[in-house]
């Protein structure tokens, strides 16, 4: 029985993820963690408050998590626990992913904001660092099943086998159908998603349904935004590249910019690449 971790700051975003999330697990008898980051105001960083203000708060909030595990448990009759954590985001998510043994993280995504333009945020922090497949739930899409999958395949980027077991490993527990789609500026390119050997080889394809679609464009994200309209797809899986130094100068992720773009959950499938 697999475990999903969902992380929640009690926005409206992040609760409707957790609806969806919660819906999905009932759905697949799927346990749930809630995961907490509790911050501590800079005003009450400057005051210097007493350890036991930090006492009380962190109670309140441990009340408060507990509370809505105890709702989503009763809501959806699903196991739901809770996981209070403080401390750095990314760090204090993978030590919830250790101690639950958790298979894949939900998350909230809220409309880009001018801050997220300047600094970014903890979703696109979690693709890029989290060695977990990420699914992401833009903030007014409600469960309703996952029938199609839109797979946007970068035949230039290395997809290792890890992350091709994560993607059919989802496929598969949905019993879902599969668009291999992709985009390239050069026809030349399409032969190798056809012959693609990580792409093809150690499954049995005759119990997946399938289907290729390649076009060739050089407006990447509109093409994948138009496709997904098109296919009618429930879900889009992408499998982010990390840049070193000197390629993020003059490239941005394509994964990070769907995340906020998407009109549909995006399924985030690490590399697992150390």
């Amino acid at each position: 029985m697999k475990t999903i971790i969902v992380c929640t700051d009690f926005s409206q975003e992040a609760e409707n993820a957790l609806h969806y999330a919660a819906s999905m697990a009932k759905e697949n008898q799927y346990h749930i963690v809630l995961f907490n980051l509790q911050s501590v105001s800079i005003h009450a960083l400057n005051a210097q408050v007493s350890a036991d203000f930090f006492y009380e708060q962190t109670l309140k909030n441990q009340k408060k998590l507990m509370d809505k595990a105890s709702e989503i448990s009763n809501l959806y009759a699903v196991k739901t626990e809770y996981h209070l954590a403080s401390g750095s985001f990314i760090e204090e998510l993978n030590n919830c992913i250790h101690a639950t043994n958790g298979d894949f993280i939900i998350m909230g995504m809220a409309e880009k904001t001018l801050e997220q333009r300047l600094l970014g945020n903890n979703v696109i922090k979690a693709i890029h660092r989290i060695k977990k497949p990420i699914l992401i739930i833009p903030g007014h899409i409600e469960y309703t099943g996952i029938r199609k999958v839109l797979f946007a395949y970068d035949t230039h980027k290395s997809i290792t086998w890890s992350a091709m077991n994560d993607i059919y490993s989802f496929i598969n527990e949905f019993d879902a159908e599969i668009e291999v789609f992709n985009v390239s500026e050069s026809v030349e390119d399409f032969t190798e998603v056809i012959h693609d050997v990580d792409l093809n080889s150690g499954y049995d394809l005759d119990d997946i349904k399938y289907s290729f679609k390649m076009i060739q464009s050089i407006e990447i994200i509109k093409a994948i935004e138009e496709e997904v309209k098109l296919a009618n797809a429930d879900l889009l899986t992408m499998v982010p590249y990390r840049y070193n130094l000197v390629e993020s100068l003059f490239h941005r992720s394509k994964t990070a910019i769907m995340a906020y773009k998407n009109k549909v959950p995006l399924l985030s499938i690490p590399l697992n690449i150390d």
